[in-house]
């Protein structure tokens, strides 16, 4: 596999295992400099799923984070959706601004 699908974008990334493991390495290791003004958080899940091309156990810890993730980005935006949306005889909200 020379690519990690990302939505509807590919990634590519090293054809050689060693140079998935040392990338995948390396991004995890620069999430922990998240302060950092380039580094940032965004290394680790980046780093988790170049590992996780070739490793069992992190593919499962990926995937079974993103079904949660996406599974509460749905409800929250269905709950933002239903609180929008206004019935019959209900007064709107205290408008600010």
């Amino acid at each position: 596999m020379s690519h990690i699908k990302v939505g509807k974008y590919k990634v590519k990334v090293p054809r050689t295992k060693t140079g998935r493991k040392v990338l995948g390495g390396a991004l995890l290791a620069g999430g922990a400099f998240w302060w950092l003004p380039v580094l940032g958080l965004w290394m680790v899940p980046a780093g988790l799923a170049v590992l996780s091309v070739d490793s069992p156990k992190v593919r499962r810890f990926r995937r079974t984070h993103e079904v949660r993730v996406v599974r509460w980005w749905r409800a929250r935006a269905l709950r933002t959706r239903t609180q929008n949306e206004k019935g019959p005889g209900e007064e709107p909200g205290p408008k600010f601004g």
